[in-house]
């Protein structure tokens, strides 16, 4: 029996590919392009976005071995990843290392996505993107804040080195974990910003976010 689902996927996969080849050869040409946004940094644009039909079959038919399915649900939501990006742009990270690593966030919620958990692959992808920005802006933070105990500072009138280990407290490990509490407390306080009124009460609930005791 002729499966006609698979029929059209398989159409639409042609087609897309008829579709970037055409825009290339047109680019060449020098006459433009159908598809007005630009990737960052970079001279090919990015695909529109894929109607909720084309984007029901391509979940419907999609497995970890249909790459050709997988590359076009990843480029055809770029946009998103653009979006997204475009909000951390006050952090003075660069805006193309902002992309790459949404992209990133992307592919995993493409590897990850359930459609059976009835939610949107798009709600779902910004969810990972953001994810995987804000972890990266975590990791850069702690980078800049780790300081060598032993870094010279400078140097004394007799010619040794005055390290930063001889003017800290004893208690070397309590500076890095109070760093690194504050770091912390930074990136859950711009979470939180980001969740309704319930959803702050449960998390205060669950963790003992102002001053209670934790509960299960």
């Amino acid at each position: 029996m002729v499966d006609f689902k698979k029929l059209k996927v398989k159409g639409f996969v042609i087609k897309y590919r008829l579709f970037v080849l055409r825009n290339r050869i047109r680019r060449f040409l020098g006459l433009g392009s159908s598809m007005p946004i630009f990737y960052v940094g970079g001279p090919d644009m990015l695909p529109p976005p894929l109607t909720n039909e084309e984007e029901s079959y391509l979940l419907a038919h999609f497995d970890d071995k249909d790459m050709d399915v997988r590359t076009i649900l990843i480029e055809h939501n770029l946009r998103l990843v653009v979006y997204i990006a475009k909000k951390f742009e006050n952090t003075n990270v660069n805006i193309e290392d902002l992309v790459s690593i949404g992209t990133i966030g992307l592919i995993k919620a493409i590897n990850t996505f359930a459609p059976e958990k009835n939610i949107k692959l798009a709600t779902y992808a910004s969810r990972c993107i953001e994810n995987e920005i804000l972890m990266y802006l975590r990791r850069s933070n702690r980078q800049k804040l780790e300081i060598s105990i032993d870094e010279p500072l400078k140097v004394d009138w007799d010619g040794n080195e005055l390290l930063l280990s001889d003017i800290l407290p004893g208690d070397v490990d309590g500076v890095h974990k109070k760093i690194d509490e504050e770091v912390d407390h930074q990136l859950l306080k711009e979470a939180l910003k980001k969740l309704s009124v319930r959803e702050k009460r449960i998390m205060d609930l669950r963790f003992g976010l102002t001053g209670g005791e934790e509960r299960t």
